[in-house]
């Protein structure tokens, strides 16, 4: 078993953790996601934020990445040896992945709806709009990075960060969607993958200034 590198993202250790769950552990995770709250009834998943470099004090935070650690256990089936990876140079955005399957779809338009709605979800209806959203994606045999959808939702309900993931996701999707199938792109491949904007990180649970919104 390998163990994550130094220089790695707590976000990068929890998905890491993540790959390393048994499969009971999974298929409790899995349940979660029908909890009114995610992760509720998963109270052991504090160990895994806190072997992660996670130090999370807010419930919206920890609801969030409860969240899409559910969303992972539904649909990845890890061997439970939490054999490490590389990092990729750059992690594509949820909207690219999405923009990539409508794509695909030939720009259906419900699809695209699907999409809006999620955009406009709050904390409430959050877990349903992802998981619809996660679901479509793999069955056609997409998935997002979990990472990179790790530190988006993590900013979900803070004003400021929220607002400008909302709109990489946005943007991502329509630009990956305007592509034709026809034009080679050697930067794009199956997820989508094109250029995207950096999003901030939040590490050992640091949130922003009060006066930039409210903390997820």
């Amino acid at each position: 078993m390998t163990t994550a590198t130094p220089t790695a993202t707590p976000f990068e250790r929890l998905v890491l953790n993540l790959s390393r769950l048994d499969r009971g552990q999974l298929a409790r995770l899995r349940r979660s996601l029908g909890d009114d709250t995610p992760g509720q009834s998963v109270p052991w998943l504090e160990g895994v934020f806190l072997r992660s470099g996670l130090n999370i004090t807010y419930d919206r935070q920890w609801w969030a990445l409860a969240l899409v650690s559910g969303l992972y256990a539904l649909v990845e089936r890890p061997d439970g040896t939490g054999e490490e990876t590389p990092a990729p140079e750059r992690r594509p955005s949820f909207g690219e992945t999405f923009g990539a399957l409508y794509l695909a779809q030939d720009q259906r338009p419900s699809t695209e709806k699907r999409f809006l709605s999620l955009l406009d979800a709050d904390a409430d209806g959050l877990p349903y709009a992802l998981r619809q959203a996660v679901t479509l994606l793999n069955a056609d045999s997409r998935t997002p990075d979990w990472v990179r959808l790790m530190e988006d939702v993590n900013w979900w309900e803070h004003d400021t960060a929220g607002e400008r993931v909302r709109k990489t996701w946005a943007r991502d999707f329509y630009r990956t969607a305007e592509r034709t199938s026809s034009t080679p792109d050697a930067d794009t491949d199956r997820a989508g993958q094109t250029t995207a904007a950096t999003q901030p990180t939040l590490f050992d649970a640091a949130v922003p200034d009060e006066d930039e919104g409210e903390r997820l």
